[in-house]
């Protein structure tokens, strides 16, 4: 049982996440309040501060019963929170030209980037600098997800790590393996490489410069793989991998793509496998929210979001291969749990 002094040491210091990132937050909508102030005509209300902030509390009151539950430990590192910081100069710095290219409506500069890739990932997702395809967006990228999600995105992450925990729970680490689909700078992998260091990992994106960010920044793990490649192609053997992950990349993807993805998870998985997806909530999740999900894609290009907003996820899924077994949210994460069924034993005669 955690002590009353951990809990205060656990409390203080995601209070401090929140006034950090909060900052540069609201920092970031004052330069473009023209964006926030143009917005009309949405379908739903937007919420009110409080209802955001009571959802808050409830992430980190179950971030602490898990804590408590000895899921993971204290996520406290003052030491990396302070070198993270640094990365605030950096996002001060890139704030104005992401303002320019909202106002400009300027999401197609990385297209002349990424020769190769596919054509609906060479753009500028949340109009940030390169979109996905430079060394520059990379150092960016953590930093800006938190400051948008107000400091709560590491324990959003936490979340999609509950389920693989318990799957996982009492299961030998030879031989297991998790992939990261849309890995990304590697931040979720290296926070359970950090609890479960004798599980194999595979970190699978579409850029280079976030591959080589995540593979510097795990460095220090033993079991770690990395791979270029596509969710809708993953360059890896059926039946090889006992848990996939994805976090925050489905509503990044067009409608025939989510399709092949979901194929492509459930070819991979063994059988008994799971897919765990962390992504943003859907209309009908949590429905005084539901005005966020309108102006979302509105303030930032996410070209592929209302639909994913309004798909369902068993009907993507469970067609493929995928068995849904239930959900949780997580203040604006929906985390989704499907498993792929075992095989049947063969009968004697």
């Amino acid at each position: 049982m955690a002590s009353r002094a951990e809990r205060l040491t656990y409390t203080a210091a995601q209070t401090a996440r929140i006034a950090f990132y909060g900052a540069h937050y609201i920092a970031a909508r004052i330069v473009a309040r023209d964006a926030f102030t143009a917005i009309d005509g949405l379908k739903h209300k937007m919420p009110s501060l409080r209802a955001l902030l009571r959802s808050m509390q409830a992430l980190f009151r179950e971030d602490w019963k898990n804590v408590e539950k000895g899921l993971y430990p204290m996520p406290v590192d003052l030491a990396r929170d302070i070198a993270r910081a640094t990365s605030s100069l950096r996002f001060w710095s890139d704030i104005p030209k992401v303002t320019r290219r909202r106002k400009a409506g300027g999401h197609s500069e990385a297209a002349a980037k990424g020769e190769g890739l596919p054509r609906y990932y060479r753009q500028n997702f949340h109009f940030q600098t390169d979109g996905y395809l430079s060394a520059h967006s990379a150092k960016l990228y953590d930093f800006q997800v938190e400051a948008l999600f107000a400091g709560t995105a590491d324990a959003m992450r936490r979340r999609v790590y509950v389920p693989i925990a318990e799957h996982l729970a009492g299961r030998k680490m030879a031989g297991a393996s998790l992939l990261d689909i849309g890995a990304g700078t590697g931040r979720f992998l290296a926070f359970v490489k950090s609890v479960q260091p004798e599980l194999k990992t595979i970190a699978l994106d579409l850029s280079e410069p976030y591959l080589a960010r995540a593979r510097s920044g795990m460095a220090r793990f033993r079991g770690a793989e990395f791979l270029l490649g596509a969710a809708e192609d993953i360059p890896l053997p059926d039946a090889s991998v006992e848990v996939a992950v994805s976090i925050f990349l489905f509503h990044e993807l067009p409608p025939k793509i989510r399709v092949a993805a979901a194929k492509e998870i459930a070819r991979v998985l063994r059988p008994g496998g799971i897919f765990v997806m962390g992504d943003t909530i859907q209309y009908g999740d949590i429905p005084e929210f539901d005005g966020l999900i309108d102006a979302f894609p509105r303030l930032l290009h996410e070209p592929y979001y209302a639909g994913f907003a309004k798909s369902d996820l068993k009907a993507l899924f469970e067609p493929a291969g995928l068995k849904w077994q239930r959900t949780d949210l997580a203040y604006l994460t929906k985390v989704s749990v499907f498993a792929k069924p075992a095989a049947r034993r063969r009968k004697h005669a």
